[in-house]
């Protein structure tokens, strides 16, 4: 009888996914995160995700490397005009993605620092297993990521 190997592999480990409610548009809320937090987003070319609807339309994308701890952030809008890049989150504006993070406090401290910027009203960790598609939209921002960040 042949034994079957098998590891359970969590595709989103090193990963924290924060839903950010705020009417804000982008590039005030980046501005706000900048100086609350001392980072240095930067919006690139829009990210494109096709199954969001219109595969012409784009959401905005925003990346900071830190390079003392190694960890990247991205902001991403989840509306641009009249669509939603992950429907089953249709309440929340931002997500704030976190790669890499040193441990789960500094991605907590970062969250707790968002909440406080003025108009935002909501800032709360999302589960990454429970969001459809979520898969696909991870690699279409390493993608992204690749196509845009790194020949620079």
């Amino acid at each position: 009888m042949s034994k079957k190997l098998s590891r359970i592999t969590d595709y989103f480990d090193g990963f924290h996914l924060y839903s950010i409610v705020s009417h804000l548009k982008d590039y005030s809320l980046c501005f706000h995160i900048n100086n609350e937090l001392g980072f240095d987003l930067i919006n690139y070319e829009d990210i494109i995700f096709d199954l969001a609807g219109d595969p012409e339309k784009g959401f905005s994308w925003y990346f900071y490397k830190d390079h003392k701890t190694h960890t990247n952030f991205y902001l991403i809008g989840n509306k641009s005009e009249g669509n939603i890049l992950l429907p089953s989150q249709k309440t929340v504006d931002f997500f704030l993605l976190i790669k890499d993070a040193i441990d789960d406090n500094y991605a907590g401290k970062t969250s707790a620092a968002i909440r406080k910027i003025v108009n935002v009203s909501a800032v709360f960790q999302a589960e990454m297993t429970k969001i459809k598609d979520m898969d696909l939209l991870m690699e279409t921002i390493e993608l992204h990521e690749l196509k845009y960040v790194k020949p620079k």
